[in-house]
């Protein structure tokens, strides 16, 4: 048994029982369920089938909290191409995404988005940047960095714009942490907190005290009004994609650092997540720089280090859940060998 623990992120069309098991049997003992691409019914198989494999493991569900998000693509498309320089609308509404236009749950863009802000899309993969308003909620973007969109991607906008308000806590959360109570969810993690009363809000919502409560600190608010965050918190979440994407990359480290410190001064588990196997998606082994962020995570009191697309999507989960397992005993051997002398 390791101090830091592995958490992998199940998909509901890859949550199989034997999936479970071979995740399980390579060092895995926490599972995330990310609400914002699954039902209350999902959730409840997911559980259920997790309960099966060993009572023991630990779920959390993270909500979806007061985030922009893409919808789902048209034709059921798994995924559509922006090229570099090409034109895209975004705006607010429920259809379907396609190539020349993209639906986002926030209404009111053209109001608050100026030209020259920029959106970047699925934790920075896509960047958009804004050329003019077409109508009170739809604005005109040129594709400034290409790549390949998703069903359901996170949105960030630039620390230039200005977003309209959101609730913290959405009617679709609501369901999905009414369905993760009843079905023994360990942890909720909120997403996009921005201040303490944001977490409150969603502890009112839980309602249920032996459900822990977790911020996932991923937005410059949160920044700013952390100790305030972290005291109303159970744990905290450094969601260092989305923090990416609304701060200066070569920050984040030093706010992972931080945060990590402010955890262990007020003895609150903490939880890193967030292309630490990146490059596992589609090669067998990780690079030498992600065994060092594994390392860097259990030096700095890690109590869990979260895979994401990894394991619910990528090409080699197993492996990717023994690379970390592996890793973090090595390294907790060496930190023990050296406190004993």
């Amino acid at each position: 048994m390791t101090h830091t623990k592995v958490m992998a992120t199940l998909a509901d069309n890859r949550s199989s029982e034997q999936f479970i098991k071979d995740l399980h049997a390579a060092g895995m003992q926490g599972v995330r369920i990310n609400s914002a691409h699954v039902t209350p019914a999902s959730i409840a198989d997911i559980i259920a089938k997790v309960r099966a494999v060993d009572a023991g493991i630990t779920v959390l569900m993270d909500t979806k909290g007061p985030e922009m998000r893409t919808t789902a693509l048209a034709d059921e498309a798994e995924e559509i191409v922006l090229p570099l320089n090409s034109i895209v609308s975004v705006s607010y509404g429920t259809s379907l995404s396609h190539a020349g236009s993209i639906f986002v749950n926030v209404p009111a863009l053209g109001q608050y988005l100026k030209p020259g802000d920029t959106l970047a899309i699925d934790d920075g993969e896509i960047l958009l940047s804004v050329l003019s308003s077409l109508s009170p909620d739809a604005v005109s973007c040129r594709v400034v960095r290409q790549g390949r969109l998703g069903s359901r991607k996170s949105v960030n906008a630039s620390e230039s714009a200005t977003l309209p308000p959101m609730p913290a806590v959405s009617g679709k959360d609501i369901d999905n942490i009414a369905a993760a109570k009843q079905c023994g969810v360990d942890i909720i993690a909120h997403s996009f907190v921005r201040t303490a009363d944001d977490v409150h809000q969603v502890r009112e919502a839980i309602n249920d005290p032996s459900v822990k409560l977790f911020a996932k600190i991923e937005t410059r608010e949160a920044l700013c009004n952390l100790a305030e965050i972290a005291d109303a918190a159970d744990g905290l979440l450094v969601a260092r994609g989305d923090l990416g994407a609304q701060i200066a990359l070569c920050e984040v480290p030093a706010r992972q650092m931080h945060i990590m410190e402010l955890c262990r001064s007020l003895r609150k588990p903490a939880i890193i997540s967030t292309q630490i196997l990146n490059s596992m998606m589609t090669s067998p082994q990780p690079t030498r720089a992600e065994v060092n962020d594994i390392a860097f995570g259990v030096v700095q009191g890690a109590d869990w280090m979260l895979l994401t697309g990894e394991t619910a999507k990528g090409q080699y989960p197993v492996e990717a859940v023994a690379a970390m397992h592996s890793t973090i005993k090595a390294t907790e051997k060496y930190l023990n060998g050296c406190s004993a002398k």
